[in-house]
């Protein structure tokens, strides 16, 4: 179930699971690998940001569409400029598939449609809980892992800041921000799903999966949009661009890059720590840019949900 949870946390943000061999550690990690990782969180924290920029002036199907098609073109590019073999065999074609659908399409659609409603700050925070469905799944899913105690009480920690974060009218209608919230914390099971699914891929390299998942997510989207949105009709205001190319090209694609450079340079699961930095730069990048504020609901469900991945992936680590 390791490598359940690794893809998890690592596709926290970027969204594409990939397969990985969590069993072999490169070396020890040196001050760049903690420089470029620290960048990748800033990078992949910033993506909340980007999203509630980009939601001036188009829809949530606009958003993940631009999103999907950018960092399709780009990996798609970098993948003939490498000559990266693609997935071979039905079965694996099966999986990509799915995990295009669960770890693309509906989480970069989901997580727009909630920050509608939501700040981008909290939606980082939300999906900061991946890790702990994580455990959860590896523990129905993996035949050699169950729970133990300490995960049990660092999940009831981690979710009773997710409760912390709903409210007190957490499940009343009055509560305008529920669906918003629940459709976050939906996209983040989506990348775990798509996470186990990554794990049963063989005989395919990390980038290639990862280029072929954004490839199939773009052949989806393409028609869909095309023929709902009209984009030819959408009139994007420049921060609404800038927005959505730092999304598809800095967000997602030049943190691939990074995140395989890390993979080679220090393995997978000094990358996991990157989990933690999320959610610190989505706050930081939310009030210093957007205006956004915390309440002391907001503070107290950052830590619970925290310490509560910390430690019950703590022996992972």
């Amino acid at each position: 179930v390791e490598s359940v949870f690794v893809v998890s946390v690592v596709s926290l943000s970027t969204d594409i699971p990939f397969p990985i061999d969590t069993s072999h550690m490169p070396r020890q990690p040196s001050r760049t690998d903690y420089m470029v990782l620290f960048i990748l969180g800033a990078l992949w924290g910033s993506s909340f940001g980007a999203i509630k920029i980009a939601l001036h002036g188009v829809t949530p199907l606009t958003v993940m569409s631009v999103r999907i098609l950018l960092a399709g073109t780009a990996l798609l590019l970098l993948a003939l400029v490498r000559k990266t073999p693609f997935p071979r065999g039905r079965q694996n074609w099966s999986k990509i598939g799915w995990m295009a659908l669960l770890g693309a399409l509906i989480p970069f659609f989901l997580v727009p449609w909630g920050q509608q409603q939501i700040d981008s700050s909290l939606a980082s925070i939300l999906l900061a809980v991946n890790p702990l469905f994580a455990l959860i799944l590896g523990h129905y899913f993996s035949e050699n892992e169950r729970f133990t105690l300490r995960q049990l009480l660092a999940m009831l920690v981690g979710f009773s800041g997710v409760l912390l974060v709903f409210g007190e009218n957490a499940f009343s209608s009055s509560n305008g921000n529920f669906w918003p919230q629940l459709a976050v914390i939906g996209a983040g099971l989506g990348y775990t799903i798509s996470g186990v699914i990554a794990t049963r891929v063989k005989g395919a390299s990390a980038d290639s999966v990862s280029a072929t998942i954004f490839i199939c997510a773009s052949v989806i989207v393409l028609p869909f949009w095309l023929f709902i949105e009209r984009p030819w009709n959408i009139h994007f205001e420049t921060e609404s661009l800038l927005a959505l190319a730092h999304l598809g090209l800095v967000s997602t694609g030049i943190a691939f890059l990074m995140r395989y450079y890390i993979i080679l340079r220090a393995g997978a699961v000094f990358l996991s720590y990157v989990a933690f930095l999320i959610p610190m730069f989505g706050i930081l990048f939310g009030i210093l840019f957007l205006g956004e504020t915390l309440s002391a609901n907001t503070l107290g469900a950052v830590v619970l949900i925290l310490s509560g991945v910390y430690f019950g992936v703590q022996k992972k680590l």
